[in-house]
This record gives structure tokens, C-alpha cells and sequence, in this order.
């Protein structure tokens, strides 16, 4: 994916270190891209993956890369990044873009970051994921 400045290349490059903690299974180098300071809440696309608390966000995730889910194959399938935006403050970047499966492209996983600078790096204080239901059946 091109990127066309400083703002769009530091969002989009936020997703792609987001989704590598997932492939390598690293929980302890996705909990670095959080903030600890203003965490809200994270909607996933799964049933039962919600959280408002980090604690009980990253219990779920440990689970999640120790036994995986019983709908899938135990292995963490590649993202593709589409249509990535970015709007940008000093302190704030909100991020969207299109997810999809490389295996099952669609429907796609409408995703949001909402990111805030800590010391000098890009954290996620908030992420939403869900279905695009104008690609489902």
C-alpha cells in the first residue's frame, strides 16, 4: 500500500505492527503498541472479544494465541490493508481501513484505531473491527 505522508505511513504502519504481533504470537509487543494511560474499550469482530478493560483484553488475547479459536484452523491468517485513512492532530491519529482475509477477502473487517502519542511513539487507546455487513450474505 502507497502512502502519501509522514501521518499516513506512521498509521498504516501501526496496523502492519499490530497484525505481525498476531502472526508471531507476541503478546508482550502488542500490549507496547497500547496505551496503559487511556485504554477505553476494544470491539472485535468475534463473538466474545470484547473488552473495556486492558487486563481482561489481553487475558482474552494470551488465550487466543495459546489455543487459538474452535472456528478456525489454529493458525493466524494474514491481513491485507485496503483503503487505509488517516486524520491526524498532534497527539491524535484516527485510523481506518478495509481488513481482509487473505483466504476469505470477503466480507471485510471494517477496522479503527484511534492512536495517541506517548513518549515519542503511536499508541492505540481504542480499536474497533466488524464485518462489512454490505459484504455479507
Amino acid at each position: 500500500m502507497d502512502v502519501s505522508n509522514s501521518a499516513d505511513e506512521a498509521g498504516v504502519q501501526f496496523i502492519r505492527d499490530y497484525n505481525a504481533c498476531f502472526y508471531d504470537r507476541d503478546i508482550d509487543r502488542l500490549k507496547a503498541l497500547y496505551s496503559t494511560q487511556g485504554f477505553t474499550v476494544f470491539w472485535d469482530n468475534h463473538i466474545g472479544c470484547d473488552s473495556d478493560r486492558f487486563d481482561d483484553h489481553f487475558d482474552k488475547l494470551a488465550d487466543f494465541f495459546a489455543n487459538g479459536k474452535g472456528t478456525e484452523s489454529g493458525t493466524i491468517e494474514e491481513l491485507l490493508i485496503e483503503d487505509a485513512q488517516v486524520h491526524a492532530s498532534a497527539t491524535t491519529l484516527i485510523v481506518t481501513a478495509m481488513l481482509r482475509y487473505a483466504s476469505a477477502r470477503k466480507p471485510g473487517v471494517r477496522s479503527t484505531f484511534v492512536l495517541t502519542r506517548e513518549d515519542g511513539t503511536w499508541k492505540a487507546v481504542h480499536i474497533h473491527h466488524s464485518f462489512d455487513p454490505n459484504e455479507q450474505n
